[in-house]
This record gives C-alpha cells, sequence and structure tokens, in this order.
C-alpha cells in the first residue's frame, strides 16, 4: 500500500474525560499516515423506480495521484452517512480512482420522491451512476455496514460486472432476526421505534430529535472502541458534521428498516465474483461466528472468498482502521 503524508506518530491513549468530551479533531494524517485527498463533487440523474421521476444523486471522484490509468473503486457507505466516511479509506488509497456514491435520502442526493427507501431500490440508484458515469467493467465494487447489503444485492445481481467485491464490517445477520442475541435484538428493536416514532411526530419535534446532537455523541461514543484519542475525536466530529444530512424523516425511517431486516446473507448464494470481507472482533452488527458462516456460504459459489477479522475493533473499520482496510484491500486484490 502505498501512502504520502507524515507518518503516524505515536497514539495519545483515550482517558474518560476524552470519552465524556471529546477534543477537537485534528489533521487525520497524523494516524493514517496518508495526505488527505480532495474530491470532485459529480451529479448525476438517477430514475425514481415508482415514478419513474428523476432525482439528482451526488458521486464524490478522487483522482489518482500520478497515473494515467488507475484501477476504479466504487464505495458505498453505511446507514446515516454519506461519502466523508468512507474518506479515510480514499486518503490511503491513492493510486486508486474513487468513486464514492452519495445514496438517495443521505448526503448531498435526493431522496426519491416515490419509492421506498430500500436495499434494491439503493443499489438500482447506485447502477445507474455508476453507468452514467462510465465505469469500466474491471472496477472494484466496495460497501460498509448499511452499504455492505447494497454493494452485495448490487454485484450479485450483476457479478460479471465487477473484479470484485469488498465488504467492511458486513451485515451479516439481520438485526431484527431470531438469530441475533437478546440484547442486540432489543438494542435494534429499541433503535426501530426511535426512527418509527419520529416520522410519524410534528415535523418540527420529529426532526429535532433525529437531530438531536447528545444522540449522535451518545451513538458515537457506544460505537467507538479505539484507544487512539486523534481517532476518537475525528469520529465524533465526522458523525456531528455528516450523520443528521438526510433529506427526509420518513426516508431515513424507511432505511433504518431496511438495514435491519436485511444482510448479506440475502445475496450471498449469488456473489460469483472474488469477495473479501473485512468485520472486527468486537462488532455488535456481527458476530465472528456469523461472519464465518458467511464467508463459507459464499465460497460455494465465489471462486476466491477472504475473511479477515481485526481484533479490538467494533463496527466503526473505516475510522478506526483505514490503513489496515487499504492494506487488506491491495493485498486480496493482488493475490
Amino acid at each position: 500500500m502505498q501512502t504520502h503524508g507524515a507518518r503516524p506518530s505515536e497514539a495519545p491513549p483515550v482517558r474518560l474525560r476524552d470519552r465524556l468530551c471529546p477534543p477537537s479533531a485534528g489533521d487525520p494524517s497524523q494516524f493514517t499516515g496518508a495526505a488527505v485527498r480532495e474530491p470532485v463533487h459529480h451529479t448525476v440523474q438517477v430514475t425514481d423506480p415508482t415514478s419513474g421521476a428523476c432525482l439528482p444523486v451526488a458521486v464524490f471522484e478522487y483522482l489518482p495521484e500520478g497515473r494515467t490509468t488507475a484501477r476504479t473503486v466504487v464505495f458505498v457507505h453505511g446507514f446515516r452517512g454519506d461519502h466523508h466516511g468512507l474518506a479515510l479509506l480514499a486518503d490511503c488509497l491513492p493510486g486508486d480512482r474513487i468513486l464514492a456514491v452519495d445514496l438517495p435520502g443521505f448526503g448531498a442526493s435526493a431522496a426519491f420522491p416515490a419509492a421506498e427507501h430500500s436495499v434494491a431500490h439503493h443499489a438500482g440508484a447506485v447502477a445507474e451512476a455508476v453507468d452514467q458515469l462510465q465505469v469500466p467493467g474491471d472496477a472494484v465494487l466496495l460497501g460498509h455496514s448499511y452499504g455492505s447489503i447494497v454493494a452485495a444485492h448490487l454485484a450479485g445481481q450483476d457479478p460479471w460486472r465487477w473484479s470484485a467485491l469488498v465488504l467492511l464490517n458486513p451485515i451479516s445477520e439481520p438485526a431484527l432476526s431470531a438469530n441475533g442475541s437478546v440484547v442486540d435484538r432489543l438494542t435494534a428493536g429499541v433503535a426501530q421505534g426511535y426512527y418509527e416514532v419520529a416520522a410519524r411526530l410534528p415535523e418540527r419535534l420529529g426532526d429535532a430529535i433525529l437531530r438531536a446532537r447528545p444522540i449522535t455523541w451518545l451513538t458515537t461514543l457506544l460505537m467507538s472502541e479505539t484507544a487512539d484519542v486523534r481517532i476518537l475525536a475525528h469520529t465524533h466530529d465526522q458523525h456531528l458534521r455528516h450523520f443528521s444530512r438526510f433529506a427526509t424523516r420518513a426516508s431515513l425511517a424507511q432505511a433504518y428498516r431496511a438495514s435491519t431486516t436485511g444482510s448479506v446473507v440475502d445475496s450471498a448464494d449469488r456473489l460469483a465474483l472474488p469477495v473479501l470481507l473485512v468485520a472486527g472482533t468486537e462488532d455488535p452488527m456481527g458476530s465472528p461466528a456469523s461472519q464465518q458462516a458467511l464467508a463459507e456460504r459464499i465460497g460455494v459459489v465465489s471462486p476466491r472468498v477472504s475473511l479477515a477479522m481485526l481484533p479490538g475493533v467494533g463496527h466503526l473499520l473505516h475510522y478506526e482502521k483505514a490503513p489496515e482496510c487499504a492494506a487488506l484491500l491491495e493485498g486480496f486484490l493482488a493475490g
């Protein structure tokens, strides 16, 4: 893996007061060792699958450094995220052309005017955006969290369209299924009620609840496993800046429902392409056993599947282990 920028310095430890009151975020190159890349913003028009109307979808292109020809990697972000969530990974892949899509209803993309914000409809929007930007047939498709479900669905529809599929923190079992632990199912059920109720409250009240900074802070606090105070500060900063960039309360509730009722397992039997799975051993949304089971199921049809479990990290690999994820991607593709 090639990186450009300052070498990562020694990690300052996370103290209790840092978790309760995170410090200001600094330059992420201090912990990634990679220079920050600035993307070019494109807007493409995709079709609402229900009404046939067009809506603008944002795609952010990171141009490769020093190459006339480069590998293309398409990024699909997770629930309540946008292209910013995978920016550290883009920094750590400076030689690649990265196309990061903001899914309809998130970031700089409009919501579907009539269609449900479902896995299938989100995958269709990514497919349309990719076609309009003339992405080459040997491109790599990468998804994180909810984006792993969307990316797997898209790859499963046409596995020969992509040279490989990379899934970070893949959702290996539905959060609301009977296979999850009682605590996981209870947590997912409470969150589902939170989104459903907020969508039905009067607009001003419901919107205020969904965009409340204390909720974002608490969510980040519970999900973070890092012992590096710089990464913790960066994660809080990014979530506070971008976690509430959703289009409507209804689209958010629909997308949450899709993220908790589906999983990569739904597409596993159709993934007839090389697949890399990268997960954290402490990820509450996919136990090591379920990740292993997913890899074995994909392996029935995939010509090559690899599972990497990173110890001591949870559901925020894209923030906490970006250089490691980039190195695993490079190694897998080289192999």
